[in-house]
């Protein structure tokens, strides 16, 4: 099999009703000789941000010299996004050469299930000194459960993906509190009723809950946003508790030299002088991107925001659409190339129900659509894309 038949095979596997739990992954790592067991883990859930902390710990610890690998999903562009150790992403020849390691193994597992065999398999191969590792969704039952790290980080919790993870913040916080282990210390910055099931469940694991500590504003060199400066908060701090441990040894020089390099993509980026992408797919995303678009527009002095938009149907989408009307002078929604994608009649028809008088269409193709947005917008207006990953995936 060629790359490209690989991955149109695991593609293949994804399915909009996602079964969680951690027997099929396990049964695989187990009959490819369990690489989860020899590797030193950072382990990252949240509803938001987490992706952001994982790129700043990466970078951090690359900055320290260290052999660093990372793991991040969905990708925006390649699937080789998703598995990376220091500068270099996996290339197509050990896609297909991890794939074919694990292929004998697979039973039923899932697209994720057999990409995190993969990526735990080839970071173990290569030695890593460390593995950063993206919770997919949830915690508790999400593939990179296997593992027992160093140190279990949590962003921060809201409501999301209710249908899976339930429908009060108690339930999604368990599910969430999940990557805590036995003896392993936990950084969050969740609060309220979040925080106190993150609390209980670390003392049922004896393990110590670390608050984030508000950091010294970092100047990012190549990414955007005032979110960003909480997100580097939870990264300090997980790396200060690491070394506090002894379990590394980094310079605080080279972990704010390294976090200042942070680079993400598709994270309030310009991808041109009035273009403006960002991964906000769920109401407390869209609310940190209605304040930046706020602070934007006195800035550069906008003066209208023209909105291309594609939601995932699993998302609270009325919600979503309520928080960003003040801000559209119009809006044209499109379809993400996913199976989850809403369909844009249906986002129509509920921004209806929110605003009967904007300048509001749909254009299914989302490269269209953006090339229609930046044909209509003014010298001042801003073009800002946003409402799902997989879309901004296709827009830049």
């Amino acid at each position: 099999m060629d790359n490209k038949e690989i991955l149109e095979y695991l593609y293949s596997l994804e399915s909009p009703n996602i079964k969680l739990g951690l027997h099929n992954i396990q049964e695989m790592l187990d009959k490819i000789g369990s690489p989860e067991k020899y590797l030193k883990c950072i382990h990252v859930a949240g509803t938001n941000g987490k992706g952001s902390v994982c790129a700043m710990m990466f970078s951090a610890l690359k900055e320290s010299g260290y052999k660093v690998g990372i793991y991040t999903s969905p990708h925006l562009k390649k699937f080789n996004e998703r598995i990376r150790i220091n500068d270099k992403f996996i290339t197509d020849k050990e896609i297909a050469e991890y794939f074919l390691k694990v292929k004998p193994f697979i039973t039923n597992q899932s697209f994720f299930e057999i990409t995190t065999a993969m990526a735990l398999l080839y970071f173990d191969d290569k030695k890593v000194d460390f593995a950063v590792l993206e919770v997919g969704l949830g915690g508790r039952l999400d593939a990179t459960n296997v593992v027992n790290p160093l140190i279990s980080v949590i962003t921060n919790i809201a409501l999301e993906h209710t249908d899976m993870l339930g429908n009060k913040i108690e339930k999604v916080a368990y599910e969430k509190a999940g990557i805590i282990k036995n003896k392993v210390p936990v950084v969050t910055d969740a609060q309220g009723k979040a925080l106190q099931i993150i609390k209980n469940i670390a003392k049922e694991r004896n393990s110590k809950v670390i608050l984030a500590k508000k950091s010294k504003k970092i100047a990012f060199k190549y990414i955007n946003g005032n979110f960003q400066q909480e997100n580097a908060s939870v990264a300090i701090t997980a790396l200060n508790v690491l070394n506090n441990t002894g379990l590394i040894k980094l310079k605080n020089k080279k972990i704010i030299s390294g976090i200042k390099k942070t680079q993400i993509a598709g994270r309030l980026q310009f991808i041109a002088t009035n273009v403006l992408v960002d991964c906000a797919h769920n109401p407390p995303s869209f609310e940190v991107l209605k304040k930046e678009l706020s602070i934007t527009r006195k800035k550069r002095k906008i003066r209208n925001f023209i909105f291309v938009v594609g939601i995932l149907k699993d998302k609270d989408i009325k919600t979503m659409l309520k928080t960003i009307n003040p801000l559209v002078s119009a809006m044209i929604f499109t379809k993400a190339d996913n199976k989850r994608a809403s369909e844009p009649k249906n986002l129509l028809n509920m921004f209806r129900k929110i605003n009967k008088k904007t300048k509001a269409e749909i254009i299914e193709d989302p490269k269209k659509a953006l090339s229609y947005a930046e044909k209509i917008a003014g010298k001042k207006d801003l073009v800002v894309v946003a409402g799902s990953i997989y879309l901004v995936g296709r827009g830049i």
